[in-house]
């Protein structure tokens, strides 16, 4: 038994040392449990799993001696747990450890090979506790083709589809033409266009950006009533050209929402003929040029026709809409909404630079509106139209609104100024050449009225202030603060009453 005990001591000298070494390293409990299973285990386990294999061991050789011919029979499993008395347990259990530890050195690359374990998980290392769960993953590893692979990612190139339509947002600059930016990134001036949606009425103007797309395209805005099918059918493409096309983050049957942007590949139609009829051609598209613009500073203003509000509403514009400045008349402004539409705005509404205002050309042409009356102050009426006894028998040739001093005073309708300021008989006045011989007057201003001879008003307009003023030496009387307004048709005096609304 001596041998025994020496190997068992060594055996533990030898076990010392290793979990010594594996307990000195920086890992943690369940690293190191795996790195020597049969160290660091519980006494009990450890007794009991000695206990059986010695006996397993020990039984199998006296059955061998004491029946020859049983020599080379396999103990039966229930003959395992029959000895318990002739060796240590714990020296059995050690050199069962030593024997399975050489075994498994010896022979352990070919049992794995066998048992088909290769390449896959060992036993004893699958198993799953509450702080390790390990899933399986069938995924190809990549091929590391050098060392500089190792730390530096591969790099995809995405699918095109998959890419934003537009690589680059290029800021218009003064003089800048669309044909000049085309050929900067060498691209068509057609597809420019419409990759920027200027079909659409967006204007190409300094200060703004120019969209670069990544392949030929047009950008399509949803209108009412669009479906896919309608879109596709307009630019002559299929629906899946639409759909397929990543970006646009749309389905086969989703409903589409107005004023969403959608882009279709590769459909580049000709140019709309009101822009070759605007630049004289094709070719000419690509002379347009980046100008400046004015910005509605109101939302939901009022478009006209005509320079005033007598003229016919044609639409409204939006808050911050830009629109191309064409000429002024008067306080009123002529735009370009839309390539070949046109409309009057109050310059008031407008975002301009004094620059711009003073470069715009002064409209010729331009049409009397409508004859359209609006009430020129409030107050009440004191002396009408006629024949009056008071302050004297005489002809009253206009109608007298009484107020407190200071009421504002309004142009009764559109037209141009032909005298402002001191007026004899009547103070301080103005008047007012609406065309086709009428002519409206408005006395006993306060003080020096707020137009000058040769503007341009608009009914509504503020002219003066309500007073008292006259001019005794050219035959004018007021006995209070008051307007004093006159109508004069071809040069016969008419009611007021009759034309006011």
């Amino acid at each position: 038994m001596n041998w025994f005990l020496s190997l068992r001591r060594g055996e533990i000298a030898v076990r010392r040392v290793i979990w010594d070494v594996i307990n000195a390293m920086p890992f943690n409990l369940a690293t190191k449990q795996q790195l020597a299973p049969y160290i660091q285990r519980e006494n009990a386990q450890a007794q009991d799993v000695a206990l059986r294999s010695a006996r397993a061991v020990l039984t199998g050789q006296i059955n061998g001696n004491q029946n020859a011919n049983a020599a080379f029979m396999v103990p039966a499993p229930h003959d395992f747990f029959v000895v318990d008395s002739l060796l240590d347990p714990q020296i059995a259990g050690h050199l069962t450890i030593a024997v399975l530890v050489g075994l498994i050195l010896i022979f352990g690359n070919s049992i794995i090979e066998n048992s088909g374990l290769q390449g896959k998980d060992r036993p004893g290392m699958n198993q799953k506790s509450g702080f390790d769960m390990t899933i399986e993953i069938d995924a190809p590893l990549p091929q590391v083709m050098s060392a500089s692979e190792l730390t530096v990612p591969q790099m995809v190139t995405p699918l095109p589809s998959a890419a934003p339509p537009y690589l680059f947002y290029h800021r218009i600059q003064p003089n800048d033409t669309l044909g000049g930016i085309a050929a900067e990134y060498n691209m068509s001036p057609r597809v420019l266009f419409w990759a920027n949606g200027l079909q659409n009425g967006r204007v190409f103007i300094v200060g703004s950006t120019v969209r670069i797309p990544r392949l030929p395209g047009v950008s399509h805005t949803v209108a009412e009533k669009d479906t896919i099918a309608s879109i596709a059918e307009q630019y002559g493409v299929k629906m899946e050209a639409i759909t397929l096309f990543r970006p646009n983050r749309i389905h086969q049957n989703e409903d589409l929402y107005v004023g969403k942007e959608i882009f279709i590949p590769y459909a580049v139609p000709e140019y709309p003929q009101a822009i070759i009829n605007k630049y004289g051609g094709v070719d000419g598209v690509a002379t347009m040029e980046a100008i400046e613009t004015v910005t509605v500073l109101q939302d939901e203003t009022n478009v006209r026709k005509g320079p005033g509000r007598a003229f016919d509403k044609i639409g409204t514009a939006r808050l911050g809409q830009r629109l191309i400045p064409i000429a002024r008349y008067g306080s009123w402004v002529k735009l370009e909404l839309n390539p070949g539409e046109i409309g009057w705005i109050k310059g008031a509404l407008l975002g301009m630079s004094d620059g711009l205002v003073g470069g715009l050309p002064t409209a010729t042409n331009v049409p009397w509106p409508p004859p359209r009356w609006t009430w020129p102050t409030t107050g009440k009426i004191t002396s009408p139209f006629g024949w009056r006894s008071v302050p004297m028998y005489m002809f009253h040739n206009g109608v007298d609104f009484a107020n407190v001093a200071g009421t504002p005073i309004y142009a009764a309708r559109y037209g141009r100024v032909f005298e402002a300021g001191w007026c004899s008989g009547f103070g301080y006045c103005v008047r007012i050449d609406h065309g086709g011989g009428v002519v409206s007057i408005y006395g006993h201003m306060l003080k020096k009225p707020v137009v000058h001879v040769g503007n341009i008003v608009d009914m509504g307009d503020l002219i003066g202030l309500m007073g008292s003023t006259y001019d005794a030496a050219g035959g004018g009387f007021s006995t209070g603060v008051h307007l004093h307004l006159t109508f004069k048709i071809n040069g016969k005096y008419v009611d007021p009453l009759k034309y006011l609304p």
